[in-house]
């Protein structure tokens, strides 16, 4: 099994605290996909996810060409839930289904959360707001709520992304 994390020097962001961003290169033998996974070192309760196959393609994390924001599901239990959720531009983000990452813990003792429920954020998307991402959630009754993840976990993980995907490319 191949692992690659790559912990990106503390970085300064927005509110005056430092973030390491933490990206997992989730590269089994003989699996048919390779997973990229990515948090502040800060929140494991928020980050983002996708898959790559064997050739290099962004299959995406559901749909293709889609990256799951996944939300530690306890996380959400605690904030109330959500029925809705709204990007910093207005744009409603797609409700995924929950998961349960069966290799959270595998590598290095850096773990992601083993539940999580997701939300899809296009790529074109994504690259266009690679600065931070912002979603506020509307639960059905309460108040809302709101989740940011820093530019330096969105660039460090598009990056990832963007590299294995050459080199796997090169490969085939």
């Amino acid at each position: 099994m191949k692992i690659a994390t790559l912990l990106a020097a503390p970085l300064l962001v927005a509110l005056g605290k430092f973030g390491t961003p933490v990206v997992q290169v989730r590269d089994m033998p003989n699996a048919p996909t390779v997973a990229i996974v990515a948090w502040d070192a800060d929140n494991t309760d928020v980050g983002l996810r996708t898959r790559l196959s064997r050739d290099g393609k962004d299959l995406g994390d559901g749909r293709v060409g889609e990256h799951r924001l996944y939300l530690n599901s306890v996380f959400v239990d605690a904030q109330g839930g959500f029925a809705h959720a709204v990007a910093q531009d207005g744009k409603l983000l797609r409700t995924t289904d929950p998961a349960r990452d069966v290799d959270a813990c595998r590598f290095d003792n850096v773990c992601s959360p083993r539940e999580t429920v997701g939300l899809g954020v296009s790529d074109e998307w994504l690259r266009k707001h690679r600065d931070s991402l912002v979603v506020t959630l509307r639960p059905r009754a309460g108040q809302n709520w709101t989740i940011r993840i820093d530019g330096s976990v969105i660039n460090a993980y598009l990056n990832t992304i963007d590299s294995v995907s050459a080199a796997m490319k090169k490969k085939s």
